[in-house]
């Protein structure tokens, strides 16, 4: 069965799909190894976004290329030589006819024997081909950034960006032992350590505020492990392998948006809290969100407050997202009430007055210690 060119192109396109959006899931899912398994399906769930991302980009320009080489080699084929029809006898002698209605005859025989003039047809194929050319030229042409930021590169830019990337030392060490800073840090944000590293009766177990499902989960580690059980030690050791995972991702993020995490330890270490506390999607778009805010003026405290803030912005929807911090503050029984009650339930404002809140509380918790550490003055 011959295929036709539109059936050639969607191979190609599907094939194309199917290479990049396996390597970039394989990549992305990288860091999930380390976790447990609850953890680790719920790390590769979050993954599933860039996939399809990285796979409509692979079909897109596989797809492109694989219509220009099909144009390309229609063009240079040869064309086949024009034949005479062997069924006609075009070596006839004129003396051989006794009447000038035989000779008039057999003139008119040579006449339809020769082969018609071949009028030329317009390819329309030729314009899908040029189309698509002009798509690929412009892509080519385009400077880097401009590619980077195009909703079909960057999937794939990101996925080459995080194989290349390497992380610095003094960050891929943050949350190396139990005498770490990211531990110290997140730990007297959670509540579970002093600002000096002690462990406060909170760290051998509590009830997540949150309650998110109406569930009452029992937290422990210096991470609060979210109900993951196990003995204090167990716990521990599980919260530096989940925050250890995702160091390379956050500093690669950082790098890419023009904020290299060794050079903006506080914020890196803000958004690794982010990792701890939230939903993947914060933490993994915090880095942009920073990046934007940097280049709109924001510095300090201020970049790392609304940082946190606007990481919770649902892109679907725009709105302030973040069920457990909403749950906390409709509750009149927290602190956190207080500081929203005067606003409608669930507006805007109220959304926002609540995370920044619990967020400008985590914040300053990680502040304090880098300043009691000597990391800040």
């Amino acid at each position: 069965m011959k295929l036709k060119l539109f059936h050639k192109i969607l191979i190609g396109a599907s094939l194309g799909a199917i290479a990049i959006g396996g390597i970039n899931h394989k990549i992305n899912t990288m860091p999930c190894i380390l976790l447990s398994p609850g953890a680790k399906q719920m790390c590769e769930l979050g993954a599933i976004p860039d996939t399809l991302a990285a796979a409509w980009s692979g079909f897109t320009i596989f797809g492109t290329i694989t219509a220009l080489f099909l144009g390309l080699t229609a063009f240079l084929k040869p064309k086949p030589p024009l034949t005479r029809n062997p069924h006609l006898n075009t070596d006839l002698n004129t003396d051989s006819f006794g009447s000038a209605g035989e000779l008039y005859g057999n003139q008119l025989i040579q006449r339809l024997a020769q082969p018609l003039p071949q009028t030329a047809e317009f390819n329309w194929n030729w314009l899908l081909y040029a189309a698509l050319g002009l798509v690929l030229a412009i892509a080519l042409n385009s400077p880097v950034q401009t590619m980077n930021d195009n909703p079909l590169v960057r999937p794939v830019a990101q996925a080459i960006n995080q194989v290349t990337y390497q992380t610095p030392p003094a960050i891929r060490d943050v949350a190396k032992d139990m005498d770490s800073i990211a531990v110290y840090a997140i730990g007297h944000a959670e509540g579970n350590m002093t600002v000096s590293g002690q462990e406060t009766p909170l760290i051998h177990g509590h009830v997540d505020p949150s309650l998110i499902g109406g569930r009452k989960v029992i937290n422990r580690g210096w991470c609060s492990n979210y109900g993951k059980g196990g003995t204090l030690e167990q716990a521990n050791k599980g919260c530096l392998e989940r925050t250890q995972s995702r160091i390379p991702l956050i500093s690669s993020r950082m790098e890419k948006h023009g904020l290299p995490p060794d050079q903006n330890f506080e914020l890196f270490l803000n958004i690794l809290d982010l990792w701890n506390q939230a939903s993947p999607r914060v933490s993994d778009v915090a880095p942009k969100v920073a990046g934007d805010l940097h280049k709109k003026g924001l510095r300090g405290e201020d970049l790392i407050l609304t940082t946190r803030v606007e990481s919770f912005r649902d892109e679907a929807t725009g709105q302030l997202s973040a069920g457990g911090l909403f749950n906390i503050c409709a509750n009149p029984a927290n602190q956190a009430h207080d500081f929203v009650k005067s606003h409608a339930y669930k507006s805007e404002q109220w959304r926002a007055a609540c995370i920044r809140w619990d967020q400008r509380r985590r914040a300053t918790a990680i502040r304090n210690v880098l300043k009691y550490r000597g990391y800040l003055q």
